[in-house]
């Protein structure tokens, strides 16, 4: 099963342990709300990601309690390929107090 990766605990996520795809918008970060800033960058602990200027695929994710959650990934050649995933079940890692390192290749393009 594919993995996508959190450098922290985030609170969208509300502990959930995997995920399946379902959508992508292109976005950039001046196009953002506050409000869905706040949403993303939250982590447990209560601090926030510095999320930094520029262009992001948002992924869009219904975890496996079913609660949905997105996530920002910069636009890459690497996360280009989230859009050969759609309905694929992703495992949810959180590697804390590391940088996330980048894997192969999630999906085919």
């Amino acid at each position: 099963m594919k993995t996508i990766k959190f450098n922290d605990d985030y609170e969208k996520i509300h502990g959930q342990t995997s995920a399946v795809l379902f959508g992508i918008k292109v976005i950039s970060k001046n196009e953002m709300s506050k409000e869905l800033i706040d949403y993303d960058t939250l982590k447990k602990d209560g601090s926030r990601y510095d999320l930094k200027n520029g262009d992001y695929f948002q992924l869009f994710f219904i975890g496996n309690l079913n609660i949905p959650f997105s996530t920002f990934r910069k636009i890459n050649y690497e996360n280009s390929s989230y859009w050969g995933c759609f309905g694929e079940k992703f495992n949810i890692e959180i590697v804390s107090d590391k940088k996330v390192k980048k894997d192969s290749l999630p999906c085919k393009v």
